[in-house]
């Protein structure tokens, strides 16, 4: 299943559920985006992802080189599922209008100690895993 995962920044939530998605089914169906990202096109190194980048090689993934996108309209029409997972008052107005909409509500990383961070990526962690599960 082609998946797009969606938070904020397109730096922490939604790189680690497409790495979590595409390592679990062994595809690169997953796919990311934010939607406020400043400096699209730059890589989580490049953005205050420290935490994410480490809690991630912990378990293996290496996510530091993931390029950061900003959502766009048309291209989630290519998508089957589109997970959300930014502040509901950043989420374009037609993004849950889409049939393929789905919100999961996770805490924003940024500027958490990694302890936190390590709890989100087990949370997304968990209901990447169902997900999969469940397709």
């Amino acid at each position: 299943m082609k998946i797009l995962f969606v938070c904020r920044g397109n730096t922490g939530r939604s790189q680690m559920a497409e790495a979590f998605y595409n390592q679990l089914t062994g595809s690169q169906d997953a796919h990311s985006a934010g939607t406020r990202v400043a400096d699209s096109g730059t890589t989580v190194s490049t953005r205050g992802g420290e935490n994410i980048i480490a809690v991630m090689k912990e378990l293996g993934i290496d996510v530091s080189g993931n390029i950061r996108a900003q959502i766009d309209e048309e291209e989630t029409r290519h998508y089957e599922k589109v997970v959300v997972m930014a502040e509901p008052e950043t989420i374009p107005e037609w993004l849950p209008k889409l049939p393929s909409y789905e919100y999961w509500e996770v805490s924003d990383p940024k500027g958490s100690s990694l302890e936190d961070t390590r709890k989100i990526r087990d949370e997304i962690r968990q209901r990447v895993s169902e997900l999969v599960q469940h397709t």
